[in-house]
């Protein structure tokens, strides 16, 4: 049993939709989720697989478990191969060393669709263009670890002739969840804007509620920080750029037209037609397209056909058929 649940009331010119403070808490947008006592591995390993039975069998869409007390020692211990396996590879992990904070992100497979596919997309878009299948370097499982906290990628991409860091910072990242788990899917893109100083230049979040069939993505992007922001203690660097929301687009899937004659049409004549799959007539899609800007993701100019890897309405239809499909 759980000993608490916490809870707590770009190159180009866009407009900040939304920011997100610098001064970050691993407890973020973790609202009643189940907090343990971290005992040992075995015991962990209990409520990960009793979790995510829960969630598969659709008990729960409550996609993180919070443990309590993890020493360093004890994550270098779960980072050992045969360890980390045991856990499970549909997991994410993120850890704040300084309260000792383990918190740990469960991906069934329907929740990994929405990142999965819509980086799938992404790359038959760069194939399109002509760039190599090597033109970018997937990095999505990858620990990306810092003296005061460490996280585990869903999906991203580092271009491989730029690597300026030690910590080889991703340029785009997908992060994709349930709604319940939105406000952490945030906190993440904040995460990985922060902690990479702004090294990482687009974080992609996504949003699914399979029953709706409605999807949710936000765009983040570093914004410069004011001129005259103080430092603060959980910031000393006044310079950390902001994570801002640049954009916010919905997929909804408009209902089924019915087949056929309907004594409506046949008394007017006319034939209702059926949506198509695949068409933006088949979703109320608002406000695409998405853009993400090559010179940010490739961190060089693009040459023709080289351009931004633009997703417009009848893409976006697309993707949320491909969604809706394999959870079918």
């Amino acid at each position: 049993m759980p000993v608490s649940s916490f809870s707590t009331a770009a190159s180009r010119k866009t407009t900040p939709v939304e920011n997100s403070p610098p001064e970050m808490s691993l407890w973020d947008g973790l609202e009643g989720t189940p907090v343990y006592r971290y005992t040992s591995m075995q015991s962990l390993q209990e409520c990960v697989r009793s979790q995510s039975s829960a969630l598969k069998n659709g008990l729960t869409n409550h996609q993180y478990l919070v443990f309590m007390g993890v020493q360093k020692a004890d994550l270098e211990k779960m980072d050992k191969e045969n360890q980390r396996a045991k856990i499970g590879i549909d997991t994410r992990l993120s850890y704040d060393a300084d309260i000792h904070l383990l918190v740990i992100k469960m991906m069934p497979s329907k929740a990994q669709l929405g990142h999965l596919t819509l980086a799938q997309h992404f790359t038959w878009k760069l194939r399109r263009m002509g760039l190599p299948p090597n033109c970018l370097g997937p990095v999505g499982g990858t620990k990306y670890e810092l003296p005061d906290s460490s996280k585990e990628s869903d999906t991203a991409y580092c271009p491989r002739q730029f690597r300026t860091h030690t910590a080889d910072w991703p340029t785009i990242t997908f992060e994709s969840g349930f709604p319940e788990t939105l406000s952490r899917l945030r906190h993440d893109a904040a995460w990985w804007i922060v902690k990479s100083q702004g090294d990482v230049k687009i974080v992609i979040i996504i949003s699914l509620r399979p029953a709706q069939k409605w999807l949710v993505i936000e765009k983040w992007c570093p914004f410069p920080p004011p001129a005259n922001r103080p430092a603060t203690r959980a910031n000393p660097n006044a310079n950390v750029p902001i994570p801002t929301k640049v954009q916010e687009l919905t997929i909804i899937q408009n209902p089924t037209p019915q087949q056929g004659p309907t004594p409506q049409s046949q008394a007017t004549g006319q034939q209702i037609s059926t949506v198509q799959p695949g068409t933006a007539s088949a979703y109320d899609i608002a406000g695409a397209p998405l853009t993400l800007e090559f010179n940010t993701i490739f961190l060089r100019n693009p040459a023709p056909p080289e351009g931004d890897i633009v997703f417009n309405a009848p893409d976006l239809a697309l993707v949320a058929d491909a969604v809706w499909e394999y959870l079918e």
